[in-house]
């Protein structure tokens, strides 16, 4: 009797603990499964960024900037600082599109501006100090821009001119013509006696050295600015903004401490900071901030370009990035079999067509040929020709094979070592057969970052060789 009751009593005190563990191992599982949603909404929104600003010019900057505000740009903002100095240090005479594009977004969130200002102090400091004088025209010229659009003070020029003066060199003298050039019209206006004073220093140095044909050249121009003043330079992409928002930074008040590497960090309020940015940004474009639909509606006008109707149909395409993560259904497992077969076969034009036919998701049949690739211990050229043949088979996979490369390069702190180098020879092999232009390697940026990761520095390995 005691022994049963001694049992019993056990039995009692365990059923607590039972329920307790069971209710642990759930809000385990719950949270899993919010971090890989989280994760992936990550992954999504940087593909949506570099796929925007790779894509962004003179026409379509108002859809590029509508679409971005769709998404939380406070939670993408360094990977879109990363993007688009990297777009512009690779395409110089696109400049004055990236820096419109920062100049509309800026007053809506200034954050933006503020950390693409500083960025381009950041690596124009880093050249002139590690003697690299040369490389520091890029964010020269984008600053200058940013000063047109008041984005940046005027001050910041003449510190830069200044700075750029003490290098005593023909390159520094160069660099601080096409900063002139840029927004000479904004500083004259602003700080007439500093400029004097620039005008001056330059042509002291230029008085005191006996001058080759070159120099002559760059004297000239230097006497013609001042003479006959300066012009605004591209600024008809969009109109002046009254409410601009400047950032009165300097090149002593930049100091580079945050590092360059952008990570996935789980958020436990997650879906409250995605509705307030929301309703920021509803609020912000005149909505009221009770209109579930509000966002929804303001690409209506992407009816006007039929460029604007692509840039919008692929944006659907990136919603389906990673939607399957949970199930694998037996097609895709069938298809992905399929796939690795045609390696064996002579011709396999047939199972094209039945690929095609059956894969719904125009990203899932780039993750199958990747998967594939990576079941052998070297890349195989088959995979890039097969891709081309889906490419020419059907337009939904020749529009995903530029999501496709963003996606792998997003996620590419993910790969091991031999997924890193088969990815990095199958994207290779698609630049080399003309899927992929040569422009998207900019989004990589190789010429501004110094710590790029291993999966871009084998790209760039392989490209060049």
């Amino acid at each position: 009797m005691d022994s049963s009751l001694s049992t019993s009593n056990e039995e009692e005190h365990k059923r607590p603990q039972t329920r307790s563990n069971n209710i642990d191992d759930e809000q385990r599982v719950i949270d899993k499964s919010r971090d890989d949603d989280q994760r992936t909404a990550w992954n999504k929104l940087h593909v949506l960024i570099g796929y925007l600003v790779y894509k962004v010019n003179a026409v379509n900057i108002g859809t590029v900037k509508k679409e971005l505000l769709q998404h939380n740009m406070i939670r993408g903002k360094h990977m879109f600082c990363r993007f688009i100095i990297s777009a512009q240090h690779f395409s110089t005479t696109d400049t004055h599109v990236y820096a419109t594009l920062v100049a509309v977004l800026n007053p809506v969130l200034p954050e933006i501006g503020k950390l693409v200002l500083e960025k381009c102090v950041m690596v124009f400091q880093g050249n002139i100090f590690g003697n690299e004088i040369l490389y520091s025209l890029p964010s020269v010229m984008f600053i200058g821009h940013l000063i047109n659009h008041g984005v940046a003070d005027e001050k910041l020029a003449i510190d830069i001119l200044t700075n750029l003066l003490e290098q005593q060199d023909i390159f520094s003298i160069k660099i601080a013509i096409v900063l002139l050039e840029i927004c000479g019209k904004k500083i004259s206006e602003a700080h007439k006696d500093n400029l004097n004073e620039v005008f001056d220093n330059m042509l002291n140095f230029f008085n005191n050295k006996q001058l080759n044909a070159e120099e002559k050249n760059d004297l000239k121009q230097i006497l013609k600015l001042q003479e006959n003043g300066f012009k605004f330079q591209q600024l008809d992409l969009v109109p002046a903004n009254e409410c601009q928002i400047t950032h009165f930074q300097t090149l002593e008040s930049v100091v580079d401490t945050a590092s360059d590497k952008i990570s996935y960090h789980y958020d436990p309020e997650f879906e409250f900071h995605e509705q307030m940015y929301k309703n920021f940004i509803l609020k912000s474009q005149g909505y009221d901030s009770e209109e579930e639909n509000g966002l929804e509606s303001i690409t209506d006008f992407n009816n006007q370009y039929d460029g604007e109707k692509e840039l919008i149909k692929v944006m659907k395409h990136i919603n389906d990035i990673e939607k399957d993560t949970h199930m694998l259904s037996l097609r895709k497992v069938c298809l992905r079999k399929l796939i690795s077969l045609t390696y064996l076969m002579t011709d396999y034009t047939e199972f094209v067509q039945q690929i095609v036919k059956y894969c719904q998701i125009a990203m899932d049949l780039f993750n199958m040929i990747i998967d594939c690739c990576c079941e052998h211990s070297t890349y195989k050229n088959h995979f890039g020709n097969l891709t081309k043949e889906f490419t020419e088979t059907d337009e939904r996979f020749a529009d995903m094979v530029e999501i496709a490369f963003i996606y792998c390069y997003v996620t590419s702190d993910k790969f091991d070592s031999h997924r890193t180098q088969i990815v990095s020879s199958y994207f290779v092999h698609l630049l080399q057969l003309g899927l992929i232009p040569s422009k998207l390697l900019s989004l990589l940026g190789e010429k501004v970052y110094a710590n790029t990761d291993d999966y871009s520095t084998i790209i760039f390995q392989k490209h060049s060789e």
